[in-house]
Protein backbone atom coordinates (compact mmCIF):
# COMPACT_ATOMS: atom_id res chain seq x y z
CA UNK A 1 0.00 0.00 0.00
CA UNK A 2 0.82 4.14 -0.55
CA UNK A 3 0.47 5.96 2.32
CA UNK A 4 0.46 10.09 2.40
CA UNK A 5 0.62 12.34 4.91
CA UNK A 6 -1.64 15.53 6.10
CA UNK A 7 -0.65 18.00 8.59
CA UNK A 8 -2.65 18.07 11.41
CA UNK A 9 -2.95 14.16 11.48
CA UNK A 10 -0.64 11.84 13.19
CA UNK A 11 -2.02 8.74 11.04
CA UNK A 12 -0.63 8.06 7.84
CA UNK A 13 -3.52 7.92 5.14
CA UNK A 14 -3.61 4.80 2.40
CA UNK A 15 -3.64 6.33 -1.17
CA UNK A 16 -6.65 3.97 -1.97
CA UNK A 17 -9.24 4.72 0.35
CA UNK A 18 -12.14 2.24 0.66
CA UNK A 19 -15.92 4.30 0.48
CA UNK A 20 -18.56 2.04 1.94
CA UNK A 21 -21.59 3.56 -0.16
CA UNK A 22 -22.20 -0.33 -1.60
CA UNK A 23 -22.43 -2.54 1.38
CA UNK A 24 -25.78 -4.24 2.28
CA UNK A 25 -24.76 -7.06 4.98
CA UNK A 26 -22.39 -6.96 7.81
CA UNK A 27 -21.38 -10.13 7.40
CA UNK A 28 -20.05 -9.54 3.89
CA UNK A 29 -19.01 -6.17 4.72
CA UNK A 30 -16.88 -6.96 7.77
CA UNK A 31 -15.09 -10.01 5.23
CA UNK A 32 -13.75 -7.04 2.48
CA UNK A 33 -12.71 -5.02 5.28
CA UNK A 34 -10.51 -7.54 7.28
CA UNK A 35 -9.07 -7.73 3.81
CA UNK A 36 -8.29 -4.13 2.96
CA UNK A 37 -6.73 -4.03 6.21
CA UNK A 38 -4.44 -7.06 5.88
CA UNK A 39 -3.40 -5.54 2.50
CA UNK A 40 -2.33 -2.65 4.17
CA UNK A 41 -5.41 -0.16 3.73
CA UNK A 42 -6.37 1.94 7.04
CA UNK A 43 -8.71 4.85 5.51
CA UNK A 44 -12.87 4.13 5.42
CA UNK A 45 -14.89 6.96 3.75
CA UNK A 46 -18.40 6.87 5.13
CA UNK A 47 -20.96 9.19 4.47
CA UNK A 48 -24.36 10.01 7.31
CA UNK A 49 -26.27 8.93 3.60
CA UNK A 50 -24.83 6.09 2.74
CA UNK A 51 -27.71 3.68 2.40
CA UNK A 52 -29.22 5.63 5.53
CA UNK A 53 -26.60 5.24 8.10
CA UNK A 54 -26.65 1.39 7.99
CA UNK A 55 -22.97 1.08 6.26
CA UNK A 56 -21.37 3.64 9.05
CA UNK A 57 -23.20 1.23 11.88
CA UNK A 58 -21.54 -2.01 10.23
CA UNK A 59 -18.13 0.15 10.41
CA UNK A 60 -18.73 1.19 13.91
CA UNK A 61 -19.30 -2.65 14.60
CA UNK A 62 -16.50 -4.02 12.98
CA UNK A 63 -13.95 -1.12 14.33
CA UNK A 64 -15.09 -1.88 17.65
CA UNK A 65 -14.89 -6.08 17.44
CA UNK A 66 -11.80 -6.13 15.57
CA UNK A 67 -10.00 -2.76 18.43
CA UNK A 68 -8.92 -0.38 15.51
CA UNK A 69 -10.10 2.03 17.35
CA UNK A 70 -6.27 4.18 17.19
CA UNK A 71 -5.60 2.16 13.95
CA UNK A 72 -7.54 3.27 11.12
CA UNK A 73 -8.24 6.56 9.71
CA UNK A 74 -11.89 7.45 9.47
CA UNK A 75 -13.69 10.24 6.99
CA UNK A 76 -17.30 11.34 7.67
CA UNK A 77 -19.30 13.49 5.47
CA UNK A 78 -22.16 15.42 6.17
CA UNK A 79 -23.95 17.71 4.45
CA UNK A 80 -26.56 18.41 1.39
CA UNK A 81 -27.18 21.20 -0.84
CA UNK A 82 -29.57 23.14 1.70
CA UNK A 83 -27.38 22.29 4.96
CA UNK A 84 -26.58 25.51 6.91
CA UNK A 85 -23.28 25.83 8.87
CA UNK A 86 -24.81 25.65 12.34
CA UNK A 87 -26.48 21.69 11.17
CA UNK A 88 -23.66 20.64 10.60
CA UNK A 89 -22.35 19.39 14.49
CA UNK A 90 -25.76 17.27 14.53
CA UNK A 91 -25.05 15.85 11.83
CA UNK A 92 -21.51 14.62 13.27
CA UNK A 93 -23.08 13.60 16.24
CA UNK A 94 -25.33 11.33 14.36
CA UNK A 95 -22.65 10.21 12.66
CA UNK A 96 -20.56 9.60 15.62
CA UNK A 97 -23.06 7.64 17.55
CA UNK A 98 -23.44 5.50 14.17
CA UNK A 99 -19.36 5.01 13.82
CA UNK A 100 -19.29 4.64 17.97
CA UNK A 101 -16.75 7.00 18.21
CA UNK A 102 -16.42 10.02 20.02
CA UNK A 103 -14.37 11.56 17.34
CA UNK A 104 -13.33 11.43 13.50
CA UNK A 105 -10.16 12.08 11.75
CA UNK A 106 -11.40 13.61 8.82
CA UNK A 107 -15.01 15.54 8.40
CA UNK A 108 -15.90 16.52 4.95
CA UNK A 109 -18.82 18.56 4.03
CA UNK A 110 -20.56 15.89 1.21
CA UNK A 111 -22.45 19.15 0.20
CA UNK A 112 -23.19 22.60 1.04
CA UNK A 113 -25.00 25.38 -0.07
CA UNK A 114 -23.51 27.88 -2.79
CA UNK A 115 -25.32 30.62 -1.03
CA UNK A 116 -23.98 30.62 1.71
CA UNK A 117 -20.92 32.19 2.17
CA UNK A 118 -18.26 30.20 2.74
CA UNK A 119 -16.15 31.80 5.46
CA UNK A 120 -19.28 31.00 7.27
CA UNK A 121 -18.97 27.04 6.89
CA UNK A 122 -14.67 27.60 7.69
CA UNK A 123 -15.64 29.26 11.00
CA UNK A 124 -18.75 26.65 12.12
CA UNK A 125 -16.27 23.88 10.89
CA UNK A 126 -13.24 25.48 13.19
CA UNK A 127 -15.93 25.55 15.91
CA UNK A 128 -16.57 21.79 16.21
CA UNK A 129 -12.41 20.88 15.47
CA UNK A 130 -11.80 23.40 19.00
CA UNK A 131 -14.36 20.46 20.44
CA UNK A 132 -11.84 17.89 19.62
CA UNK A 133 -14.18 15.99 17.42
CA UNK A 134 -12.94 16.23 14.25
CA UNK A 135 -8.88 16.67 13.35
CA UNK A 136 -9.38 18.02 9.73
CA UNK A 137 -12.10 18.94 7.77
CA UNK A 138 -12.21 19.26 4.13
CA UNK A 139 -15.47 19.85 1.32
CA UNK A 140 -16.70 18.06 -1.52
CA UNK A 141 -17.90 19.57 -5.11
CA UNK A 142 -16.20 22.94 -4.83
CA UNK A 143 -14.72 25.35 -7.53
CA UNK A 144 -11.43 26.49 -7.63
CA UNK A 145 -12.38 30.20 -7.08
CA UNK A 146 -14.61 29.56 -3.88
CA UNK A 147 -11.81 27.26 -2.53
CA UNK A 148 -9.16 29.85 -3.20
CA UNK A 149 -11.55 32.61 -1.07
CA UNK A 150 -11.62 30.11 1.58
CA UNK A 151 -8.22 30.20 2.12
CA UNK A 152 -7.70 33.65 1.86
CA UNK A 153 -10.54 34.34 4.60
CA UNK A 154 -8.95 31.67 6.80
CA UNK A 155 -5.65 33.19 6.50
CA UNK A 156 -6.56 36.75 7.51
CA UNK A 157 -8.73 35.88 10.19
CA UNK A 158 -6.47 33.20 11.64
CA UNK A 159 -8.40 29.96 11.16
CA UNK A 160 -7.63 26.59 10.56
CA UNK A 161 -8.63 26.37 6.70
CA UNK A 162 -10.27 23.39 4.89
CA UNK A 163 -7.43 20.36 4.59
CA UNK A 164 -8.87 18.80 1.94
CA UNK A 165 -10.78 19.06 -1.69
CA UNK A 166 -12.90 16.22 -2.11
CA UNK A 167 -14.43 16.29 -6.01
CA UNK A 168 -14.40 14.25 -8.96
CA UNK A 169 -10.85 13.01 -10.72
CA UNK A 170 -10.32 10.08 -12.80
CA UNK A 171 -8.94 9.60 -16.04
CA UNK A 172 -11.70 9.87 -17.81
CA UNK A 173 -13.10 13.38 -17.59
CA UNK A 174 -16.59 13.67 -16.08
CA UNK A 175 -18.35 14.78 -19.59
CA UNK A 176 -22.11 15.14 -17.90
CA UNK A 177 -22.32 15.99 -13.86
CA UNK A 178 -23.20 12.35 -12.56
CA UNK A 179 -25.59 14.41 -9.99
CA UNK A 180 -26.51 18.35 -10.45
CA UNK A 181 -24.21 20.13 -8.06
CA UNK A 182 -20.89 17.51 -8.68
CA UNK A 183 -17.45 19.41 -9.31
CA UNK A 184 -14.24 17.41 -11.35
CA UNK A 185 -11.13 19.04 -10.82
CA UNK A 186 -9.94 17.18 -14.18
CA UNK A 187 -8.66 20.48 -16.13
CA UNK A 188 -5.65 22.00 -16.30
CA UNK A 189 -6.55 25.17 -14.13
CA UNK A 190 -7.71 23.44 -11.50
CA UNK A 191 -4.90 20.71 -11.36
CA UNK A 192 -1.80 23.49 -11.55
CA UNK A 193 -3.84 25.25 -8.57
CA UNK A 194 -3.46 22.33 -6.67
CA UNK A 195 0.26 21.85 -7.47
CA UNK A 196 1.12 25.41 -7.29
CA UNK A 197 -0.24 25.24 -3.32
CA UNK A 198 0.27 21.92 -2.34
CA UNK A 199 -3.30 21.15 -1.92
CA UNK A 200 -4.84 17.06 -0.67
CA UNK A 201 -7.44 15.99 -3.10
CA UNK A 202 -9.62 12.55 -2.39
CA UNK A 203 -11.04 11.72 -5.66
CA UNK A 204 -14.23 10.29 -5.93
CA UNK A 205 -15.42 8.29 -8.89
CA UNK A 206 -11.42 7.49 -9.54
CA UNK A 207 -12.08 4.76 -11.96
CA UNK A 208 -14.63 6.56 -13.66
CA UNK A 209 -17.29 4.41 -12.53
CA UNK A 210 -15.37 1.08 -13.73
CA UNK A 211 -15.59 2.94 -17.23
CA UNK A 212 -11.21 1.38 -17.74
CA UNK A 213 -12.63 -1.94 -17.12
CA UNK A 214 -12.42 -4.82 -19.96
CA UNK A 215 -15.87 -6.69 -19.81
CA UNK A 216 -17.13 -9.88 -21.79
CA UNK A 217 -20.30 -10.24 -23.28
CA UNK A 218 -22.09 -11.36 -20.40
CA UNK A 219 -21.00 -8.90 -17.92
CA UNK A 220 -22.08 -5.65 -20.16
CA UNK A 221 -25.47 -7.30 -21.23
CA UNK A 222 -26.09 -7.70 -17.00
CA UNK A 223 -24.98 -4.33 -16.82
CA UNK A 224 -26.39 -2.40 -19.56
CA UNK A 225 -28.64 -0.40 -17.94
CA UNK A 226 -25.72 0.60 -16.18
CA UNK A 227 -23.82 1.53 -19.24
CA UNK A 228 -26.56 3.52 -20.67
CA UNK A 229 -25.99 5.98 -17.61
CA UNK A 230 -22.38 5.73 -17.80
CA UNK A 231 -21.79 6.79 -21.54
CA UNK A 232 -23.67 9.65 -20.26
CA UNK A 233 -20.89 11.00 -18.01
CA UNK A 234 -17.91 9.14 -19.15
CA UNK A 235 -17.98 8.68 -22.98
CA UNK A 236 -16.36 10.27 -25.29
CA UNK A 237 -13.85 10.60 -28.04
CA UNK A 238 -11.24 11.71 -25.72
CA UNK A 239 -12.02 9.18 -23.36
CA UNK A 240 -12.02 6.03 -25.26
CA UNK A 241 -8.80 7.37 -26.47
CA UNK A 242 -7.43 7.41 -23.16
CA UNK A 243 -8.88 4.23 -22.52
CA UNK A 244 -6.80 3.01 -25.44
CA UNK A 245 -3.63 4.68 -24.09
CA UNK A 246 -4.38 2.77 -20.75
CA UNK A 247 -4.60 0.18 -22.50
CA UNK A 248 -0.90 0.17 -24.84
CA UNK A 249 0.52 0.97 -21.57
CA UNK A 250 -1.02 -1.90 -19.29
CA UNK A 251 0.54 -4.37 -21.73
CA UNK A 252 3.72 -2.98 -21.09
CA UNK A 253 3.44 -3.41 -17.40
CA UNK A 254 1.58 -6.40 -17.14
CA UNK A 255 -1.39 -5.24 -15.84
CA UNK A 256 -5.08 -4.15 -16.38
CA UNK A 257 -6.14 -0.47 -18.29
CA UNK A 258 -7.83 -0.15 -14.70
CA UNK A 259 -4.49 -0.09 -12.76
CA UNK A 260 -2.87 2.18 -14.75
CA UNK A 261 -5.67 4.77 -14.46
CA UNK A 262 -6.03 4.52 -10.44
CA UNK A 263 -2.57 4.43 -10.84
CA UNK A 264 -2.15 7.95 -12.92
CA UNK A 265 -5.04 9.08 -9.61
CA UNK A 266 -2.82 8.75 -6.89
CA UNK A 267 0.37 9.36 -8.59
CA UNK A 268 0.14 13.15 -9.55
CA UNK A 269 2.20 15.85 -8.65
CA UNK A 270 -0.23 17.19 -5.67
CA UNK A 271 -1.07 15.31 -2.57
CA UNK A 272 -3.61 12.97 -4.70
CA UNK A 273 -5.69 9.99 -3.44
CA UNK A 274 -8.01 7.39 -4.99
CA UNK A 275 -11.31 6.79 -3.09
CA UNK A 276 -12.67 3.26 -4.72
CA UNK A 277 -16.29 1.78 -4.05
CA UNK A 278 -15.57 -2.27 -4.26
CA UNK A 279 -18.56 -4.20 -3.70
CA UNK A 280 -16.92 -7.34 -2.76
CA UNK A 281 -12.75 -9.01 -2.44
CA UNK A 282 -12.51 -9.86 -5.70
CA UNK A 283 -12.92 -5.98 -7.04
CA UNK A 284 -10.82 -4.62 -4.33
CA UNK A 285 -8.03 -6.86 -4.91
CA UNK A 286 -8.50 -5.81 -8.95
CA UNK A 287 -7.98 -2.38 -7.64
CA UNK A 288 -5.63 -2.21 -4.94
CA UNK A 289 -2.69 -3.85 -7.66
CA UNK A 290 -2.95 -0.29 -8.99
CA UNK A 291 -0.64 0.52 -6.00
CA UNK A 292 2.52 -1.70 -8.06
CA UNK A 293 2.11 0.46 -10.73
CA UNK A 294 4.73 3.26 -11.33
CA UNK A 295 3.93 5.70 -14.09
CA UNK A 296 6.55 8.00 -15.66
CA UNK A 297 5.71 11.41 -16.01
CA UNK A 298 5.74 11.62 -19.83
CA UNK A 299 3.16 8.31 -19.57
CA UNK A 300 1.41 10.55 -17.14
CA UNK A 301 1.03 13.30 -19.83
CA UNK A 302 0.93 10.80 -22.40
CA UNK A 303 -2.53 9.16 -20.83
CA UNK A 304 -3.95 12.78 -20.28
CA UNK A 305 -3.72 13.43 -23.85
CA UNK A 306 -1.55 16.53 -22.84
Amino acid sequence: MLFGEITGLEKKISKIILGNDKQKKYSSASKLWDFYYENGGNTFDNSIYYRSGESEKFLGKWIKSRGLERDVVLISKVGEESSQPSEIFSLLQTSLERLQSNTVDILILHHHSKQVPINEYVDALNEIKSSRKIKLFGISNITKERFDESLKWSKTNNKTPFSIINNQFSLAKMEKPLWPDCLSINNNDYIKYLENNTITHFAWSSQARGFFIEENFLQKFLRRKFHRYLKDCFYSSENIERKKRAKKIANKYNCSANDVALSWVVNQKFPSYAIIGSKNINQLNFSINSVNIKLTEYEKTWLNLT
